[in-house]
């Protein structure tokens, strides 16, 4: 029978603090075997609750989680071995529900799981470029600085978890990233509504990260930060290593102000992954493959990725496939397909390398690009000055692709920079020259 966490003493006013009710209900379900616990209509306010194997949290229509506005009702930053903190960005190794080590955890709704991110940043925008000046462009919210403890990290996290599935959810107004999937395998994300505010810093949509058998489809993500990631960051967890592996994301509706996908972070491997059926509303940058990401080192070793079917409103920029910071970083880039990618952007494909890292195998097939001005102030002094801007690479091909020149931003100098690339292709593609 299904435990109700109403019969542990959970009240659903959206005042009183629930963790103790939940996780009793959690813990009892767990103590025989396993089994289904819900959540009914109602607003129930809690800290962080430590889901179990063979557990089903189903959140009913109606039914809220909302994280309690008290950094003290979290978990603290050393919970679990595999936990961190990032006083950088100002997040702590607080979250709303965890699972470590579980098998078969399921979270399900069609109810609603509330990170209340207003209780942590900042009441007004603040504003911040970043990625040529493109990204961010909507503003930016950042830890509120009254609140000395920093705010919570992400939302919901699974590590080193087998067989787990969140489907069907509300995901909304998390003051970090929504759901973050840690050194997992045999995952499905299915069906799931991501709602952040567009001005909120680091509330990515899913983060996959070292995973094996994840298939990520049929999801709405509007976010402030990146909407979709494949991570390669392995250092936090036990006795595994930072490969991510055989991903499918697909039938997926995207809007952030920084990247809808971003490729990278980490030392690892991410590889065979195949992203197809998206629609990008709006992105600062479509697709970033980055190898080294915020400090010299190895960087990630990326391969055997397909991007395909993809339908953009607009990007900022459409595609970058970048060495990074990895001046000294020995990571290859390689075996990189975009098929069928049609967007209209305001700013340009960047592929460019580095000694030790050369993107090498960039292949773009069928694909279309028409230039548009920014529907948002960025800064002109960062916008790219060439559409192709092509450095340090190999084997870049580009097949029946075209570029159309529609409304035209002030900064476009010309249509390709490319410097040290061989072999650079063209096959039955149109880039015509800026008009003046």
């Amino acid at each position: 029978m299904p435990k109700y966490i109403t019969d542990f003493g959970a009240v659903g006013d959206g005042v009183t603090l629930n963790t103790q009710a939940i996780q009793s209900a959690v813990d009892s379900c767990a103590a025989e075997g396993g089994g289904t616990v819900v959540v009914p209509p109602g607003v129930f306010l809690t800290g962080t609750v430590f889901l179990k194997s063979r557990i089903t949290l189903q959140l009913e229509a109606g039914a809220v989680l909302k994280g309690s506005p008290r950094i003290g009702d979290y978990c603290a930053d050393d919970a679990y071995p595999q936990n961190w903190p990032c006083a950088r960005e100002g997040w702590r190794g607080a979250h709303l529900l965890v699972a470590v080590n579980c098998e078969d955890v399921t979270v399900t709704g069609p109810g609603t799981v509330d990170g209340n991110c207003d209780a942590f940043f900042t009441k007004g925008p603040v504003e911040r470029t970043w990625g040529g000046g493109l990204c961010w462009a909507r503003g930016v919210r950042v830890t509120d600085t009254a609140k000395a403890e920093l705010r919570p990290g992400q939302m919901m996290v699974f590590v080193q978890c087998r067989r787990v599935r969140v489907t069907d959810l509300n995901l909304r107004n998390s003051p970090c990233w929504s759901c973050f999937l840690h050194g997992c395998d045999e995952v499905i994300v299915r069906g799931c509504f991501i709602d952040n505010p567009v001005d909120g810093i680091n509330t990515d949509g899913i983060d996959i990260d070292c995973c094996k058998q994840v298939a990520v489809s049929d999801c709405v993500i509007t976010t402030g930060d990146d909407a979709i990631t494949l991570r390669a960051s392995g250092s936090h967890l036990i006795d595994r290593p930072a490969i991510c592996e055989d991903v499918t994301v697909t039938n997926c509706v995207l809007d952030s102000s920084v990247c809808g996908f971003r490729v990278g972070v980490g030392a690892g491997v991410i590889r065979h992954a195949n992203i197809s059926g998206i629609v990008v509303r709006y992105a600062g940058t479509g697709f970033l493959f980055q190898s080294s990401y915020g400090r010299l080192g190895a960087g990630v070793t990326m391969h055997d990725i397909s991007v395909s079917a993809i339908r953009g409103h607009y990007m900022g920029h459409p595609v970058r496939i970048v060495a990074g910071s990895a001046d000294a970083g020995q990571a290859q880039m390689r075996d990189i397909r975009f098929r069928d990618l049609h967007t209209y952007c305001a700013g340009n494909i960047e592929i460019k390398g580095c000694p030790g890292t050369r993107p090498t195998d960039i292949f773009f097939d069928d694909c279309s690009f028409e230039t548009v001005k920014r529907p948002f102030p960025g800064k002109p002094e960062k916008m790219p000055a060439a559409f192709l801007d092509l450095a340090c690479a190999d084997d870049l091909r580009f097949r029946n692709c075209t570029l159309r020149w529609g409304e035209v931003e002030p900064e476009w100098r010309q249509t390709s920079a490319i410097e040290d690339v061989s072999c650079p292709t063209f096959e039955g593609s149109s880039f015509p020259e800026l008009p003046r």
